[in-house]
């Protein structure tokens, strides 16, 4: 998890997104990845994001050098295990619970699991997890994890929800004690043509590291 950890406190910001078009998928992880990303959350966020992730997988090996791709939205074993099992480079839930916890430690999975509540955090940390998704992080306030985080030395926070995708925002999370945000649809736009997808996050990669 160490060489996942830094590659997220260096990048600042995790795109997160799901198509149901491996083709349009595809484009997508092409994009982020001229724009200088190396870590992409792909969701399990419908019937072809297992398939789609695999092809992903298989295609980023020759295509895409140095780039960690994981999965994201995974809420039981079956899914852990299916992605896994596609060499995901590490496992983002929505929540957390002790089985799912569990698993990740027995079959040693990258698991990076959504918290909400002080009681999700301690379970990843007293179950050695030194990363979580603080989600959703809207609903918490860019105060909360400053308020958390003397409790839990040497846990790292990862908010995701909500998020604007500009230096404004962003910058305010980070200085509230996340080492990085997840940006899903305000970053990823279904609108934008895979050049202004490029465009938009080098400006925001290249503004994030000015400050």
């Amino acid at each position: 998890m160490s060489v996942i950890l830094q590659k997220i406190k260096d990048q600042k910001i995790v795109p997160l997104f799901y198509n149901e078009s491996f083709e349009v998928s595809k484009n997508t992880v092409k994009a982020l990845y001229e724009a200088g990303i190396r870590v992409i959350e792909y969701t399990n966020r419908g019937i072809q994001a297992l398939e789609n992730f695999t092809k992903l997988k298989e295609f980023s090996a020759t295509e895409f050098p140095g780039l960690l791709l994981g999965i994201g939205t995974v809420k039981n074993i079956k899914e852990m295990d299916d992605y896994a099992n596609a060499e995901a480079d590490f496992i983002i839930t929505p929540v957390i619970n002790e089985e799912l916890v569990k698993h990740s430690v027995a079959k040693n999975i990258n698991l990076i699991p959504g918290c909400f509540t002080p009681s999700d955090v301690n379970l990843a940390y007293q179950n050695g997890l030194r990363l979580v998704k603080i989600f959703p992080a809207d609903a918490l306030g860019k105060n909360y994890i400053k308020s958390i985080q003397p409790v839990f030395p040497g846990m790292n926070f990862m908010p995701t929800g909500g998020i604007n995708a500009d230096v404004e925002d962003i910058t305010e999370w980070l200085k509230g004690g996340a080492i990085a945000v997840g940006l899903g649809s305000s970053l990823v736009k279904t609108e934008f043509t895979t050049e202004q997808l490029t465009e938009k996050v080098q400006n925001l990669l290249q503004q994030l590291n000015q400050n």
